[in-house]
């Protein structure tokens, strides 16, 4: 935390800056004044000019982090953030502000990006499937690597469902030699935080039916840390401000990690507040990462939703659209019965069949009636394609399954644009199709993203559990629309500012 300047009687204050997170203010009698810091020059002889955000203490990267100093230090115009998984990355990258925000699927990418454009930027960790161990050790190696290339990470977007290992993403952290703060909740999808405990619309989130094929379910954030964390209750979170950051403070300077409540987006609007300027990390959901774009100026955009009336499946004059639905939740199911009513054809591919495609260009050699409809499907205009019995869980196949279908969505898949369910199946059929960054535009929901990757193509991605009963339909409506564009893969800022009406472009 900053400490309190000597002769005077000053609180650390929240700052609400349209420029970027985490600004610093000062209060003293009725008036206010914003704490200047020198500019600095960061890794790769890039100057960086003097912002809002608080730098990491330095660590090398040989070594444990020493203890975070309480002190601010050098800053960037730049968010950084990372993620677990990639719709999540696509997710907070859409609501951190008004101007674009570039999502990397690897860490070379990012820091690439980092040393050619002080744009935001979100990596994806792809940490969600990894045993613990490794899960810490990537989540450290990021946020030491961008933090010596001039873009300390300030966000971890983590599953708001508790899925992935929290704990070993806060240990990385620490690691990393970070102050973490853990504010989990999503109000706009029902899940909050109360106690400490994870509530999907005023349920147990044991009881909510939403984690799929996975079998364990973390009950709330206080579990998902472990022993090292403090609960900060809801009364704390609402009287806002010093109340917000004394206990923070308190926890942090007793080695524990504060985690907080909060119940609506206001009370993650009073967190995002509470903490800026101060010297932390925060770990949570989108739903942090809206307060903290709420706080940098950013304004809602209106979804890109096709009105009912006009919605229509797509067909073979439009843009080609492949959905790949690689999740077992109740949600999905809906949403692919209402698929098929829609006129899109949903075929569900064998697990043996995709157990078998170890390559993109081996899927030509597998003769099987369901590759054969799904091609035939998609050069018509659409197809879904899904894990045939997907709901009998295989935890052991898990992932194995999702590389498959990745692989078999990114043989067939041809110049079409994307729709993608779940970060991990995401991310199987981007790599497979060499795609390392990807630019939200839009979004069709809140958190289903609409985005230009760098090879031009639209992509849609969002959260396994997730949306309304047409939101799979509505993605569709929507990319059917919008034509590829190839110059994109070759100027991203081009991709970036590119943007249209996207309400114009529905039909």
């Amino acid at each position: 935390m900053v400490p309190r300047t000597a002769g005077a009687s000053r609180r650390p204050r929240m700052s609400m800056s349209r420029t970027g997170f985490l600004s610093v203010g000062y209060r003293r009698a009725t008036h206010r004044r914003v704490a200047r810091v020198p500019t600095c020059r960061a890794h790769h002889s890039c100057v960086f000019h003097a912002s809002r955000i608080a730098c990491f203490v330095h660590a090398d990267s040989t070594g444990p982090a020493e203890p975070p100093s309480p002190r601010r230090g050098p800053m960037s115009n730049r968010l950084a953030a990372i993620a677990d998984d990639l719709s999540g990355a696509a997710e907070i990258a859409a609501v951190l502000g008004n101007s674009s925000a570039t999502v990397a699927l690897t860490l070379a990418a990012a820091l690439e990006h980092i040393a050619h454009s002080s744009t935001d930027l979100v990596l994806d960790c792809d940490t969600r499937a990894l045993e613990p161990t490794s899960r810490r050790a990537a989540v450290a190696q990021a946020a030491l690597r961008m933090r010596a290339a001039g873009a300390p990470v300030r966000l971890v977007k983590t599953d708001s469902l508790l899925r992935g290992g929290m704990s070993d993403v806060v240990d990385g952290l620490a690691d990393a030699g970070a102050r973490v703060v853990v504010a989990s909740a999503l109000p706009a999808l029902g899940r909050t935080v109360v106690d400490g405990r994870l509530l999907v619309r005023g349920r147990p989130v044991a009881d909510a039916g939403l984690h799929g094929l996975e079998a364990r379910v973390v009950p709330g954030p206080l579990a998902a840390v472990g022993p090292r964390a403090r609960s900060v209750p809801l009364a704390v979170v609402r009287a806002g401000g010093d109340a917000v950051l004394d206990a923070v403070e308190r926890s942090i300077g007793t080695g524990e990690v504060p985690v907080l409540d909060a119940v609506t987006d206001d009370d993650l609007d009073r967190i995002a507040a509470a903490l800026d300027g101060a010297d932390c990390t925060v770990v949570g959901s989108g739903g942090i990462a809206a307060a903290v774009g709420r706080l940098r100026g950013a304004q809602a955009a209106d979804p890109i939703v096709a009105d009912p009336r006009e919605r229509s499946a797509p067909t073979g004059g439009c843009q080609p659209v492949l959905l790949v639905v690689g999740t077992a939740s109740t949600e999905a199911t809906a949403q692919l019965e209402a698929l098929a009513v829609g006129g899109v054809p949903v075929v569900p591919v064998p697990r043996d069949v995709l157990l078998r495609a170890v390559d993109r260009r081996e899927v030509d050699d597998i003769d099987h009636p369901a590759i054969t409809a799904a091609r035939s499907a998609l050069r018509a205009g659409a197809v879904a394609i899904c894990v045939e019995d997907r709901h009998d869980p295989v935890p052991h196949l898990a992932r194995r399954l999702a590389d498959g279908l990745g692989i078999v969505a990114a043989a067939i898949s041809g110049r079409s644009a994307l729709v993608l369910t779940g970060g991990e199946t995401a991310r199987s059929v981007l790599t497979r199709l060499d795609i390392a960054t990807i630019v939200p535009e839009g979004a069709v929901e809140v958190g289903c993203v609409v985005s230009r990757a760098d090879d031009g193509r639209r992509v849609v991605t969002r959260p396994g559990s997730f949306g309304t009963a047409t939101n799979l339909l509505d993605a569709a409506a929507f990319l059917q629309a919008a034509r590829d564009d190839p110059s994109a893969a070759t100027s991203r800022v081009e991709a970036a500012e590119g943007r249209t009406n996207r309400k114009a472009a529905l039909r």
